[in-house]
């Protein structure tokens, strides 16, 4: 190859890193200014579809009398899909839990479900919720919602654990309490799935059948 032609290749290749590079830094800089998950996005679409992959392996596995899991009945693909939700839940909690006040309750394209029935002013345990009064929940209460948030990291750091030496006793006992550790979230700044209890005058009414 002549002096012009290895000059030639030499800038080829340098162009080539040159783009390389400007590319690698646009990727660099785009997730660095991309914003963080909202709590809304958390819950829709780490928190509740990996909960569900949790349930639905450990309810095919309970024994006879439905107070423990069989060990035979969860496969190597079951743990795996486990290790997979723990690890996804427990990185999603431990960052809503780093800090709580800076978190965004929802995007401007985001829909809480059940939004459109909140009302205005302070949020009840059992009303619909708007994103402004979960926000205003967690900015009153971070420490709380830190705690909580890193409960349920705490749980699923010990089923991804679980998982590695399939130790089914804990996959019962995160997979038992997991709706605990949720609510335990959701109560106090979001809302509860548990129904309201039912007031006296329902309580003292004589049922319809027979009357």
């Amino acid at each position: 190859m002549t002096r012009a032609g290895r000059n030639g290749f030499m800038r080829r290749i340098l162009g080539v890193f040159a783009a390389t590079s400007v590319i690698a830094t646009a990727i660099a800089f785009a997730s660095q200014s991309a914003p963080p998950p909202s709590v809304n996005d958390s819950m829709t679409k780490v928190m509740s579809t990996n909960a569900q992959t949790i349930w639905d392996i450990s309810s095919k596995a309970f024994n006879a009398k439905g107070d423990g899991l069989v060990a035979a009945k969860v496969t190597a693909k079951d743990w795996s899909e486990l290790a997979e939700a723990a690890k996804a839940m427990n990185a999603r909690a431990t960052l809503l839990a780093s800090a709580p006040r800076t978190l965004v309750v929802a995007g401007p394209n985001e829909q809480i479900l059940g939004e459109e029935a909140a009302h205005g002013g302070v949020k009840k345990t059992w009303d619909a919720a708007s994103r402004r009064q979960i926000k205003a929940l967690i900015d009153a209460n971070p420490t709380l919602f830190a705690k909580r948030a890193n409960i349920l990291a705490k749980a699923m750091a010990d089923l991804a654990q679980a998982s590695r030496t399939k130790d089914v006793k804990v996959l019962y006992r995160v997979s038992a309490n997991l709706d605990e550790y949720c609510d335990g979230c959701h109560q106090p700044f979001w809302g509860t799935d548990d129904p309201p209890p039912v007031s006296k005058a329902v309580a003292a009414s004589k049922p319809l059948v027979g009357r």
